[in-house]
């Protein structure tokens, strides 16, 4: 189906839809709302909430008791078992790089409360959040340029910190919370202080926290180096101007000081001394936020202002030469939008209209140059505009069928451009972004939903503008006996300021199932199984060229001499489909989680494998309750099948470029909050129990061995 036709569709069934409505639309200020259960929510799925089960997609969320429970140290750690979620990179939190679905870097959208976070390295993470000061995070797997403009292809990941009210118990005005923990993977002590209050309008809190840990003990029984020393700092502060009105402020830091590689995903040695030796180095991100929230008695306005700015830089010194090296970005933007509310009947309309723009600006250094800049990190600056709408209506026996029907169109309209100091030529392009998501269902157990979106991703400064050398390598032929080794000749980048963005059409269909009092009174079973498919044009591919030029094995001289180049381009085409399932049971005494995924990527143009595949992964988390001493006890599984990635062999065939064991790893853990004192909680576990050594990422990379680990929490107010 082209897109016009898709376009077509998605006004004509819109337009059905309201016909269909019984007619008299009141305004919304007339009536209440009408009641959804009580339970675990989306906010970021649609920007507005609404119950995970009903939302025609596929979403997670991790809790604050998730967390706690857990006890994450990465980010990596917090969402591992959510289906079609994995990160790339290797066990150093420094080096963590996200992928949904088969799509990493860039094509996967970070927000920290609103704020995007723009940071990208070849070599490093994309970004740097410790799990204690979170109270969420939100997994939205699928396309959602239609909400959020450049960079979700893949879908996103958005992180909220924990705010008073999340902390204050039944009828107290203030409290205090201390946390310390203790993972002997990597010999990680961590401990946080938080004070928070509400009273008079004015709610606020204040977080520190502290965590060191030292080189990862691998499965292979090797020690991975990773010495860390973690300071993070959280500040908010909000008042309820009137009933309407509410205004926050907030300041978030995160700052990690580490002696590791310069490649903070190496684990085996790369081959190249300058990326393989321990260096020091300095990683910030500081975010400042402003946030403000309009929602009066009247449903037709209920509007958030978000401004903010995030910095994150990495600073490298190397003693031995000596040098520093630095990549610094920072985003600065606001986003608006507002959710008005109609009746329509026994119906309801949400219409939800809204923009944002925000700024990247990128530098780096490298004080071993003449001209103090860093090779493959130009200078330069992006900006992006965008305006978005949606409806989401919600109609109870559609058409006289039993039930009820969601049906969300949404569309919007993006603008970029980029500049570099290293180019006279500015990249600039626009975008329509739409999707069409549908979910019915005829019973309250069960329900089908099917959505088409559309995505894109706009080329970076890094990827138009790459400039300076890549690598070095020995040149073929002249030594330098002063030296007492061969002189060394560049391999040297190359700009394409032409580059065009990334587009991406995904369909996925799938139904849940939804049972109260299932196997005994008051327990609940919830679960939801998709396939999808998105098919992927002018991907943006950094591909390295290396050829010695004739020159280098003529004399006289052998000079001019490279070693080729290293550059960017778009590529035709690829396809990545998948499978994804959720289950969730809940009852007095037993809980369960299960999730599954599978994903398979194809370029279209040679039939070797493309993206970030995963082999078949289970994850099982089964546990009881023990209500007579305040704890949970339980355990969770990791399978996964053997897996292996083809590579084309330019002769029409393919050979296998990785191959990986298939593993079962078994993790036990439990909490405790004792009834003589039940301001205190122990959580304890031990991860691997069986100290196995297995490969999640790439072939040879390790993962971290058995684990014991243990936190205590004391929480108090009035």
């Amino acid at each position: 189906m082209s897109k016009t036709s898709r376009w077509a569709l998605g006004i004509s069934v819109s337009l059905l839809t309201s016909v269909a409505l019984p007619a008299g639309v009141v305004a919304a200020d007339e009536e209440a709302p009408k009641e959804k259960r009580e339970e675990t929510v989306t906010v970021y799925g649609t920007s507005n909430p609404i119950p995970v089960f009903e939302y025609p997609g596929q979403v997670s969320v991790v809790t604050r008791d998730d967390i706690d429970l857990f006890m994450p140290t990465s980010p990596s750690e917090m969402l591992r078992d959510i289906p079609g979620v994995e990160f790339s990179g290797g066990p150093r939190r420094t080096g963590e790089m996200p992928a949904i679905r088969g799509f990493s870097s860039e094509n996967v959208l970070i927000l920290v409360d609103g704020a995007r976070q723009s940071f990208i390295s070849a070599h490093d993470g994309r970004f740097f959040l410790d799990p204690e000061i979170l109270k969420s995070a939100e997994v939205v797997r699928g396309p959602s340029s239609a909400l959020y403009g450049s960079g979700a292809v893949g879908g996103v990941m958005a992180f909220e910190t924990v705010d008073a009210i999340d902390l204050l118990r039944e009828g107290e005005t203030y409290g205090g919370r201390v946390r310390a923990g203790f993972n002997s993977a990597s010999d990680d002590i961590f401990g946080t202080f938080t004070l928070f209050g509400a009273k008079d309008g004015w709610d606020g809190l204040v977080s520190l926290g502290l965590r060191q840990s030292g080189d990862i003990k691998l499965g292979s029984g090797a020690d991975l180096p990773a010495d860390d020393e973690i300071e993070t700092g959280l500040a908010k502060l909000g008042y309820q101007f009137t009933d309407a009105l509410k205004g926050e402020v907030s300041w978030q830091k995160f700052k990690n000081s580490a002696f590791e590689p310069n490649n903070g995903q190496g684990t085996l040695g790369t081959g190249d001394a300058v990326l393989d030796r321990n260096v020091d180095k300095d990683i910030e991100s500081e975010i400042f936020r402003l946030g403000l929230e309009f929602n009066p008695i009247s449903k037709l306005l209920n509007t958030h202002f978000t401004a903010y700015q995030s910095n994150t830089n990495v600073d490298e010194f190397d003693a031995t030469i000596p040098r520093t090296t630095i990549r610094e970005i920072e985003t600065s933007g606001f986003s608006l939008r507002n959710a008005s509310v109609f009746d329509i009947g026994r119906n309801q309309l949400t219409f939800t209209i809204g923009g944002d723009y925000y700024q990247d600006e990128q530098k780096g250094v490298d004080t071993d140059t003449t001209t103090g800049v860093r090779g493959g990190v130009p200078n330069g600056k992006s900006e992006f505009t965008g305006l978005f709408a949606q409806l989401e209506t919600e109609i109870e026996r559609p058409f006289g069928a039993p039930g009820s029907l969601i049906i969300i169109p949404g569309i919007r309209y993006d603008e970029f451009s980029s500049s570099s100091d290293l180019s006279t030529s500015e990249s600039s392009d626009n975008k329509m972004s739409s999707r069409f998501a549908i979910g019915y269902g005829p019973t309250d157990w069960f329900r089908v939903f099917a959505n088409w979106s559309e995505a894109f991703r706009a080329p970076s400064i890094n990827e138009l503008y790459l400039d300076g050398v890549h690598f070095s390598v020995p040149h073929p032929i002249l030594f330098n006996p002063a030296a007492g080794q061969m002189v060394f000749v560049s391999n040297n980048f190359v700009p394409n300021a032409d580059l065009k963005p990334e587009t991406s059409e995904t369909v996925e269909v799938g139904f849940g199932v939804d049972f109260h009092d299932l196997f005994r009174k008051e327990d609940r079973l919830q679960a939801k199984v998709s396939w999808y498919e998105s098919e992927v044009e002018d991907l943006i591919n950094i591909g390295v060229n290396f050829n010695y030029d004739a020159t280098c094995f003529i004399g006289p001289g052998y000079f001019p001499c490279t070693a080729g180049t290293t550059y960017s381009d778009n590529v035709d085409s690829a396809d990545l489909s998948g499978m994804e399932a959720e289950l969730v049971y809940d009852a007095d005494r037993l809980f369960a989680n299960v999730s599954y995924s599978s994903i398979e990527g194809t370029d279209n143009l040679t039939g070797e494998d493309v993206g970030v595949l995963t082999p078949d992964r289970w994850a099982i988390n089964l546990g009881v309750k023990v209500p007579a001493w305040n704890a949970r006890f339980g355990g969770r599984i990791q399978i996964a099948t053997d897996f292996a990635r083809k590579t084309s062999d330019g002769a029409g065939g393919f050979t296998v470029s990785e191959q990986r064991d298939g593993y079962t790893v078994l993790d036990l853990y439990g909490s405790w909050s004792p009834q003589f004192a039940e301001s205190l909680r122990f959580d304890f576990g031990v991860d691997n129990v069986f100290d196995e050594d297995y490969d999640r990422v790439f072939e040879g990379v390790s993962e971290p061995g058995r684990a014991y680990k243990i936190a205590a929490t004391w929480q108090f107010g009035m």
